[in-house]
């Protein structure tokens, strides 16, 4: 099916190795499907990309058993999981260096680099600020990495963690070079102002993008791995992350997704620029959902692979970004397939849910209902709990929850699911009238 899970930073790593902990593996089990792509959270390569507390890591041993036990969980679903390696740029504070996982690395990995020392700012200008083991902080000035000697070993650790990821059983990985992490600090000229070979000109800013996916190549065949790039429209208040804006946005990512289209890539995740923070908590007055793609219509004609999008999609609004060409492809139409983030975790088997409501769709709305969703508690997002991670129900394990006494692979399949705790939306309400959204509370049952 074309459902993907979109990669999710958690905060569930273990501590102090950065390993995902046993909840992560029942937690990729409870959304895996046979046939479907799951891609993980944002994983770092080196303790230099630390930005967040509790976020896993794919360079050391220990992370690389905890993710076969992830893989594995997978694997059992007959579903795919790919690795998003990650690396934070200038979002890192430079207190992580002191972080336990970098106590034998401290002079080789020291947080907090960019393409030149531009600090995050607010919107109104001052320094903004970011969360760190100790609190609120503001936000530093970074280092600017060194053409001659930190790139180069960049795309070293960028291998590195390509071969932890294969070690770890991965189907593939993703380079994460979007949302405005090191990568897309390189490509836009508002936090990249460099004068040597990676700053100035289109192909310049690219460079490195392109040096990190041949230094992954050595690892992995091109076809197992994909690009994630988040293009904006900044100057015409397109969304951006961390303020990585671009004077002029568009000639940099034709650039980037023209010379990707070259590269037989797996896939190329794009992130439509509609996701408004403030409203995220409440998927009644969220914008976002309603707002038109505006990345499909601008680069699906550039490339001629495999292109998913992701941000603000509803059950509704699957149909028109999925149309599909006569010979079954969408490389003139539609996304070919799309990531869903809020809605996954809250849903674990939103595939199906999905595939209940197209049919009900199809057949202009007769038979049965489809199944509602269970909508998320934003307030668990980033919980180093099992809360809002692993309790969300299926409708299998509903189904369960009335016909007796569980089985030991029942135990395995739905432990942590807890029926009834929250509350169910309509999916034809989600993105349309969403304050009109019908909301349904069930019974209690936990297993």
């Amino acid at each position: 099916h074309r459902v993907v899970l979109a990669p999710l930073t958690r905060n569930r790593a273990l501590e102090p190795s950065l390993a995902p902990s046993p909840l992560s593996a029942q937690y990729y089990r409870q959304r895996a499907s046979p046939g479907g792509l799951l891609i993980t959270e944002a994983t770092n390569i080196s303790p230099e990309s630390l930005a967040y507390p509790s976020t896993p890591g794919i360079w050391s041993p220990e992370q690389v058993e905890g993710w076969k036990k992830v893989t594995s969980a997978v694997h059992d679903k007959k579903g795919f999981l790919v690795c998003q390696l990650w690396h934070t740029g200038r979002v890192a504070h430079p207190d992580y260096v002191n972080h336990a996982c970098n106590n034998d690395t401290k002079e080789k990995y020291q947080p907090c680099v960019s393409a030149s020392d531009v600090p995050i700012a607010s919107r109104d200008g001052k320094p903004g600020k970011t969360i760190t083991y100790q609190g609120i902080k503001p936000h530093a000035a970074p280092r600017p990495l060194d053409s001659k000697v930190d790139i180069p070993r960049l795309c070293q650790d960028y291998k590195w963690a390509a071969q932890m990821a294969k070690d770890a059983g991965f189907d593939g990985v993703e380079l994460h070079a979007a949302h405005g992490y090191l990568i897309d600090q390189f490509l836009n000229d508002g936090t990249n102002r460099r004068t040597d070979e990676y700053g100035g000109s289109v192909e310049n800013r690219c460079r490195l993008l392109i040096e990190v996916l041949d230094a992954i190549f050595e690892v992995w065949p091109r076809d197992k791995v994909g690009v994630r790039l988040s293009p904006h429209d900044a100057p015409n208040g397109g969304n951006t992350y961390y303020g990585c804006k671009d004077s002029n946005p568009d000639p940099v990512y034709h650039h980037a997704i023209r010379t990707l289209d070259e590269r037989n890539l797996a896939y190329l995740l794009l992130t439509e620029p509609r996701w408004v923070g403030k409203h995220d908590d409440s998927p009644e007055s969220d914008p976002g959902f309603q707002m038109p793609l505006m990345n499909l219509q601008k680069f699906r004609g550039e490339y001629r692979g495999v292109m998913i999008g992701a941000g603000g999609f509803t059950p509704t609004s699957s149909y028109s970004a999925m149309v599909d060409d006569d010979d079954g492809s969408s490389s003139n139409g539609g996304y070919d397939a799309l990531a869903f983030g809020r809605w996954f975790i809250s849903n674990p088997d939103l595939p199906e849910r999905l595939e209940s409501f197209h049919e009900h769709k199809s057949k202009g709305g007769g038979g049965l209902a489809p199944p509602p969703l269970n909508r998320y508690d934003r307030d668990t997002f980033y919980m180093n709990k099992p809360d809002g991670y692993i309790d969300y129900p299926s409708l299998e394990f509903e189904k369960f929850c009335q016909t007796g006494s569980p089985t030991e692979n029942d135990k395995i399949e739905y432990e942590g699911m807890v029926l009834g705790k929250y509350p169910l939306l309509e999916q034809e309400s989600v993105g349309t009238s969403l304050k009109a959204a019908k909301v349904e509370d069930g019974p209690g049952s936990k297993l």
